[in-house]
């Protein structure tokens, strides 16, 4: 699975196409979303049928941005192919206070690396695991008062559902008590002096037993996601090369 930005725009000539790096996995779920594949000059050109209607084309391309961050990809979709309808129940109005916390995240990611001094590196842990401030603290509660609503609603699979939540919360809560212990130590260790002591920084990977764990995940979670969508009809396509 590639960490790359997939796009899904409306080209030049009024065309809807995907662009960037595709595994096979985001080809195929493309393939299920209406997207055909071209092979040309340029390389493989993934769109949708010609002359289907705006409302189908901003269907159907909302639906492959759906699966594909299902899948766990990072996509953009361009704006002016959000479908008219009401949104989907896989869809969720995020508050702004929620969305200006989660832009903050990704900018303190973005700069992450850059942090020069032991200190920086428990500051920017703080955030997530220390007092009343905790964000991983909500998340965890969120999911055990989940799991309490569904523990109620009858058939064994909500039960499960519920019982996986639970082990999710607790999962999270030893997340933020690790976090908050390393954020400690950082923040307590004497400052760098000098660039003598230090090494080359290296990239640091999630471990190659939970990538395969996520793409595993992701791939289930957007065959889940399809079958939620409606059939959609074999469009009849003229003749046209790019």
């Amino acid at each position: 699975m590639t960490d790359d930005l997939i796009t899904i725009v409306r080209g030049r000539g009024g065309e809807v196409e995907a662009e960037g790096p595709m595994d096979s996995l985001a080809s195929e779920l493309l393939a299920r979303a209406g997207f055909v594949k071209e092979y040309t000059l340029r390389g493989i050109w993934h769109r949708l049928p010609f002359d289907m209607g705006m409302e189908w084309e901003n269907e159907h391309a909302s639906q492959a941005a759906e699966m594909l961050r299902a899948a766990r990809y990072p996509v953009r979709l361009d704006p002016a192919l959000a479908p008219a309808s009401v949104p989907s129940a896989d869809r969720v109005d995020v508050p702004p206070s929620v969305a200006a916390a989660a832009q903050t995240l990704k900018a303190r990611a973005a700069d992450g690396t850059d942090l020069q001094q032991p200190h920086e590196a428990g500051r920017a842990l703080a955030a997530l695991a220390q007092g009343e401030d905790s964000l991983l603290r909500p998340a965890a509660d969120v999911l055990l008062a989940v799991a309490t609503a569904v523990s109620s609603l009858p058939g064994p699979a909500h039960h499960r559902d519920a019982r996986r939540l639970a082990e999710l919360s607790g999962v999270l809560r030893v997340v933020e008590t690790e976090v908050d212990r390393i954020a400690l130590r950082l923040r307590a260790a004497p400052d760098v002096t000098s660039s003598a002591g230090r090494t080359k920084q290296a990239t640091v990977e999630v471990p190659a037993k939970l990538q395969s764990l996520i793409h595993r995940l992701g791939h289930a979670r957007a065959r889940e996601y399809e079958a939620h969508l409606p059939v959609p009809a074999a469009p009849g396509e003229p003749g046209r090369s790019r």
